[in-house]
């Protein structure tokens, strides 16, 4: 019998695996994004507990219960939109946010975007002391987004990037965001 997972990809590559809120609670309820074109499965799903479906009606898709064997926590996202979404998603969800550059300024070259955003992100770590902790974490782990997107693998630099994004949430409050 095939897992949630494998019904729910229909075949298709897992783009990135997110952690869109911190909660520690087994998810019961997934929602679903819309699809990427019209007739295509869903863009990403979302793994909620009880309390984040209600709490976040805003969130696009409907929700339903959870079947099977899947035993993701609150607030994954797996997501199958191509590359170039996933990053504008991170942008939109905290990398502009905590940052203040705006891909659409830099012409969506996510090379750019991520590098500007590297420089701003050491630039406030510099300035707190060089202290270990969140900004630090996400410094390192953009670096390591910067470096994939130097080499041409904007794809391999999602990794790192939804390390970022878990990491952004002890930055920035986020009530009830959804993937973009």
């Amino acid at each position: 019998m095939p897992s949630v997972l494998q019904q729910l990809s229909a075949g298709r590559q897992i783009t990135s695996m997110r952690i869109a809120l911190e909660c520690s609670t087994t998810a019961t309820s997934i929602r679903q994004g819309p699809a990427v074109q019209a007739g295509t499965d869903p863009a990403w799903f979302a793994y909620l507990c009880p309390a984040h479906t209600e709490d976040l009606p805003g969130w696009p898709g409907a929700a339903g219960a959870i079947g099977g064997d899947s035993r993701l926590g609150c607030g994954v996202v797996l997501d199958y939109r191509p590359t170039e979404q996933v990053l504008q998603s991170h942008a939109d969800l905290w990398l502009t946010p905590l940052t203040g550059v705006d891909p659409q300024t830099l012409k969506h070259f996510w090379y750019d975007v991520l590098d500007q955003s590297n420089r701003v992100v050491l630039a406030r770590l510099e300035e707190d002391g060089g202290e270990d902790g969140p900004l630090q974490s996400l410094s390192m782990m953009l670096g390591m987004a910067v470096q994939n997107a130097s080499e041409g693998n904007l794809f391999q630099s999602l990794v790192p990037l939804a390390y970022c994004e878990t990491v952004s949430q002890e930055l920035l409050p986020r009530p009830g965001l959804a993937p973009q």
